[in-house]
């Protein structure tokens, strides 16, 4: 075996052609981008995402053991097929959401880009060759991606659910696995379809501005589908039921394929596989074609077109500037807030992150709301119960929280390095001024729209009284999160290296999980608390304001020493304890 791995490394290292090199160069670098430090660095962050699927993985497999092994002992063998019906279909919608979730990440890298020719130009490479390549490359990355998302839970379902009303075996591991490959490939089939449909219709001067809009739109979509996905084996007991509508959605006509395959012969199950049969085949030879017709139209656009977009807003600078000058008096601060914003006007990369942040923020919201609406005790939004209470409560509490941690995040993503030189020049006595600006940013780009946003929801849910108090203590709690993240914040955004992987993944999210969970679960309880009381309330609210009052004073204080950070590197194996910053 060490003799194979062995002759298998020295054949990889070998060059095999052009074709070869390129699909392997463009398989390589679907994650690399200008926002890391060194290429490869991303290889860190995916070891944590296996290890973290590996841990998820062992606590779904413990909990489907627990719930097969409870129906296996009933009398009647209607309850475990009806659920075995509801979790095929919930790992096929699974597939389907994760697909396009991993499409739309990578939506900028589904064509070649001006980079890319610009990049290969200095070789004897056609670029017929270079947009082949990039195809296969994704190709195969999507396909890899999908056949690893759906190997485990098939084979799984299949392990835990052996008993005496089991009959298929491993079939019903294989037909899970093939319908839900395909549904996943359905789904990414007819999303690289979209893109090159906008690719040959919409003006190349407007096509970015147009993608990058639709991108945000499908991670919303999509990631808000995830967590009513979670809820489809609950639904157990409707799985015998034949709804019309049924032929319009995609993920009945693989779960029909599915069941298909596992012997139902049912007239309408049976003209449900077959859509689920045509549709992957339609889907991928719709991208096939447009892919094909999208290559001279996309290649002379991308290499002959200017690709800025005509700005809108430009119009409106006079205005725009004036409301900058009130918020942000000091030269000083305004050529950071300036460069902040622009650089998330301009920049698509850190606007999609933002997005992602955002999306997953309305999943939580609507799961919220749809599991309170699904509840037995559900009267209506009309009637105020606690629990709407605190669902109402819960929807600024998640936005701040998730728009806060995505733009403290995001500050920490470089744009341009070789633009710091001119923070470095005027550093020596601006730092304060400097970290004022990113302060200001974060209140009027972070929390006032939140605040704008969400008080009219928490007016119309709770009335004015309760929703004026509501609003006013998750704004405070808004400006106490905004302090924590900018102490020891000691850079100016998007302006230093960035080296992803320096904790361990598997560590950030369950500290991410915890902050989320006291953060929106607890505080939501405790706002949702007070509102009968006026005087617990206003308590309330003055221990926020002394905590905020607190925080500010002890970042302002730590504000005066130290350096702007413009560098970032691995954790010393020797701490210095911050020694050097003071």
């Amino acid at each position: 075996m060490r003799q194979r791995i062995e002759r298998w490394r020295e054949w990889n290292e070998r060059t095999h052609g052009a074709g070869f090199e390129l699909r392997r160069h463009f398989f390589r670098r679907f994650f690399d981008s200008d926002l890391v430090s060194a290429p490869g660095q991303w290889r860190m962050v995916a070891a944590g995402v296996i290890g973290i699927f590996g841990s998820i993985s062992l606590a779904v497999t413990q909990s489907y053991y627990s719930k097969y092994l409870a129906l296996l002992e009933l009398d009647s063998g209607e309850p475990y097929r009806l659920a075995m019906v509801a979790d095929h279909l919930f790992f096929i919608t699974l597939s389907m959401l994760l697909a396009g979730l991993f499409t739309a990440l990578q939506w900028t890298s589904l064509f070649p880009g001006l980079r890319d020719y610009l990049a290969l130009a200095g070789l004897p490479l056609r670029p017929r060759q270079i947009f082949l390549a990039k195809a296969a490359a994704l190709l195969a990355f999507a396909g890899g991606f999908i056949l690893a998302v759906n190997l485990l839970p098939a084979f799984m379902l299949a392990a835990v659910s052996q008993g005496r009303y089991q009959r298929a075996g491993f079939l019903g591991a294989v037909s899970l696995l093939l319908a839900a490959f395909l549904a996943g490939l359905f789904a990414f089939f007819v999303l690289v379809a979209l893109q090159g449909v906008l690719l040959n219709l919409v003006p190349h001067r407007w096509f970015t501005a147009v993608s990058l809009a639709l991108q945000g739109v499908l991670l919303l979509v999509f990631l808000c589908g995830i967590p009513l996905a979670l809820s489809i084996p609950g639904f157990y007991w409707a799985m015998d039921q034949r709804p019309d509508f049924a032929v319009w959605l995609p993920p009945a006509w693989f779960l029909a394929l599915d069941q298909t395959i596992l012997g139902n012969r049912e007239p309408f199950v049976v003209q449900l596989a077959r859509v689920g049969i045509a549709a992957p085949a339609a889907a991928g030879l719709a991208a096939a074609t447009v892919y094909i017709w999208s290559y001279w139209h996309h290649r002379v656009g991308v290499l002959e077109t200017p690709a800025e977009p005509p700005n809108p807003v430009v119009r409106f600078a006079s205005l725009r500037a004036r409301i900058q000058d009130w918020v942000v008096p000091r030269p000083e601060e305004q050529a950071v807030f300036s460069f902040m914003a622009k650089t998330l006007a301009r920049s698509g990369h850190h606007r999609l992150v933002l997005t992602a942040y955002a999306g997953i923020a309305v999943a939580i919201l609507i799961t919220t709301f749809a599991w309170l609406a699904l509840g037995p005790g559900f009267r209506g939004f009309r009637v105020r119960t606690f629990a709407l209470q605190q669902a109402a409560v819960s929807i600024p509490l998640a936005l701040s929280l998730f728009l806060l941690t995505g733009l403290r995040y995001l500050f920490r993503l470089p744009v341009e390095l070789r633009a710091n030189w001119v923070f470095r020049v005027y550093e020596g006595g601006s730092r304060r001024h400097f970290l004022d600006a990113v302060e200001r940013f974060l209140v009027w780009l972070g929390i006032v729209p939140v605040a704008a946003i969400t008080i009219p929801a928490d007016l119309a849910l709770l009335g004015w009284r309760d929703g004026i108090v509501a609003s006013a203590l998750a704004l405070m709690t808004a400006l106490i999160l905004a302090e924590l993240m900018l102490y020891q914040f000691d850079r100016v955004p998007f302006t230093c290296s960035y080296l992803p992987g320096k904790r361990n993944l598997v560590e950030t999210m369950l500290m991410f999980g915890a902050g989320t969970a006291i953060y929106i679960t607890i505080l939501s309880s405790v706002i949702a608390a007070c509102l009968p009381e006026p005087a617990l309330a206003l308590t309330f609210f003055g221990l926020l304001l002394a905590g905020w009052a607190y925080l500010r004073a002890a970042r302002l204080d730590g504000a005066m020493m130290g350096k702007i950070e413009y560098e970032e590197e691995m954790e010393p194996v020797v701490r210095t304890l911050d020694l050097f910053g003071t």
